[in-house]
């Protein structure tokens, strides 16, 4: 499932219409296993409520449900520790990029040490059977490691105890976008991390190929059918979806 951005209501009903979760939103998926792809926060009206449903289905599905590390959770985390500080963005502080970015204050207010903890151990990327899992469509996160434990190992790292600048030099990363194009860089990131085909988020399909969000319910595969963009734009009106892989 593509980014939530505060709309958890949203991801609840797509989760209820999927048969994933039951009418008192619990799990119910059975022995499916469902990822979603980063950015539960920001710009929609409730990220924390987002979380709580995340982890609580993560908890009944004995780890059926995961999440990835989206860019919105890297920027949620920057802002705690190291809100007013300067980015490499000239005048701009983590603060202002990420309110800039569609950061809600409640979000920031909501967050317990839990929650804090459960963010920074999301992997940046997951291999599941032949499908690589990344957040973001680019092949930047090569700069975190050259597998898929040693970038969890790496943004671990940064987002525990990292300086501000190995902090922004993290954001640039997994902020990075539209480069999947790129026939070498689909198979840079498969030759290190493994799979046959990436699945991500983080790059609206409705800002892509120039239409309405309301009108974008399935995935927009590309690269020669080896990238799926699964980004449906749920805080700007669209319905959402859920894909099988």
């Amino acid at each position: 499932m593509g980014d939530v951005h505060g709309c958890r209501d949203a991801l609840a009903t797509l989760l209820s219409d999927a048969g994933l979760v039951d009418a008192e939103e619990r799990w119910a998926g059975g022995d499916a296993r469902v990822w979603l792809v980063g950015d539960l926060t920001d710009r929609g009206p409730d990220g924390i409520g987002a979380i709580d449903l995340v982890r609580r289905l993560e908890q009944q599905s004995e780890g059926a449900v995961r999440c990835l590390l989206g860019n919105h959770e890297v920027l949620l985390l920057s802002v705690l520790r190291f809100g007013g500080e300067e980015t490499s963005i000239p005048g701009e502080s983590f603060h202002g990029l990420w309110r800039r970015n569609g950061g809600v204050e409640s979000d920031v207010r909501g967050l317990t040490p839990e929650h804090v903890s459960w963010i920074a151990a999301l992997p940046p990327l997951a291999l599941e059977g032949e499908t690589l899992l990344i957040h973001a469509d680019t092949s930047a996160y090569l700069a975190l490691g050259r597998s898929v434990d040693a970038v969890a190992r790496a943004t671990r790292a940064v987002l525990a105890a990292g300086s501000v600048n190995e902090m922004d030099d993290l954001l640039g990363i997994v902020s990075d976008r539209m480069r999947l194009d790129d026939p070498a860089a689909v198979q840079a990131l498969l030759d290190a991390y493994g799979g046959t085909r990436i699945v991500h988020g983080h790059t609206p399909i409705a800002s892509l190929v120039g239409v309405d969000p309301r009108s974008v319910t399935e995935p927009l595969v590309y690269g020669d059918g080896r990238v799926t963009n699964v980004d449906h734009c749920l805080f700007a009106g669209g319905p959402g979806f859920v894909t099988r892989l």
